[in-house]
């Protein structure tokens, strides 16, 4: 398929934006959100959509994410493609299965093979056969196969304005049919915690902690704030990049081990749970966001 040879509309410098669209844009495929913001009210529908595909919908992770590049592979968007490999990776997918996408003799599962099939007919004749609708019904409920449609459709949108824009892919991208790096599944996966300057002598987990979050698309450097009242937990996440601060929700401690929740609402709403250990000065465990997958995390303590 044809693409622009050159980018036609150039991106916004994130300091012109304000602060609700440089959070969009911080949060990944920043140069869209960058072009987009010659139009923010277009800006803010689509990203009303896209963030509830995203985060809030029926969909599990992995599925979402290899229907997605199978619309990016179809439509030929290569900056689609190479934003969504580390959301699949994040997602459960597998190098090999991200892979076998472009693969037209791979085999799948049959409930991956039907949704697969549901994108490459959409995108070629705007419509699902009776065959491909008949074995997504077999795993699938009304809504689930309402909101694929939608998925697809959105997706194959957002491949046109990519290519006819000229939006371009980064360098160390993964390019249009491959994969890049290995997923990150969970705790073990944790690089290793940074060492606290010296000692606090502390043994809870109450005080302010530098975490460091991992997930395929890069980590993220936050600062968290414990504090317990006998086995419950309050506290907030500090994220400087996005300029917010999340507050701690539901939490409970048992020993050196706890959970807590929290709702993060800007720049589009979703909720992720915490599970670490602390050990001392340092703090590891696991990040659950919602519609995404579980990233491990290692930090030490601030203060």
């Amino acid at each position: 398929m044809p693409h622009a040879a050159s980018p036609r509309i150039l991106p916004l410098a994130l300091d012109d934006l304000d602060k609700e669209h440089r959070q969009l844009a911080r949060i990944g495929a920043d140069t869209v959100i960058q072009v987009l913001a010659h139009h923010p009210a277009l800006m803010d529908a689509s990203s009303q959509l896209g963030g509830f595909l995203l985060g809030k919908g029926k969909l599990d992770a992995r599925t979402r994410e290899l229907a997605i590049l199978r619309v990016a592979l179809r439509c030929e968007a290569p900056y689609e493609w190479a934003n969504h490999v580390p959301a699949a990776l994040g997602g459960g997918a597998t190098p090999a299965e991200i892979d076998a996408l472009s693969d037209p003799t791979a085999s799948w599962p049959p409930a991956d093979d039907a949704v697969l099939r549901a994108v490459d007919e959409v995108c070629q004749d705007a419509f699902v056969s009776d065959h491909t609708w008949a074995d997504l019904s077999a795993t699938r409920d009304d809504p689930e196969l309402l909101e694929l449609l939608f998925l697809i459709g959105y997706y194959r949108m957002m491949a046109g304005f990519l290519n006819s824009v000229g939006v371009e892919v980064k360098a160390g991208q993964p390019a249009l049919g491959r994969s890049a790096g290995t997923p990150v599944t969970g705790p073990a996966d944790s690089p290793p915690p940074p060492a606290p300057r010296a000692a606090s002598g502390k043994t809870g987990p109450d005080g302010t902690w530098n975490i460091t979050f991992t997930h395929p698309a890069g980590s993220k450097d936050l600062l968290l704030t414990l504090e317990t009242t006998g086995e419950a937990i309050t506290g907030s996440i500090v994220d400087d990049q996005l300029e917010i601060t999340v507050p701690i929700t539901t939490g409970t401690v048992e020993g050196t081990h706890l959970t807590f929740t929290a709702g993060v609402t800007e720049p589009f709403p979703f909720d992720l749970t915490v599970e670490g250990t602390t050990n001392g000065d340092v703090f590891t465990g696991s990040v659950t966001v919602a519609g995404s997958g579980t990233f491990p995390f290692s930090g030490a303590r601030a203060g």
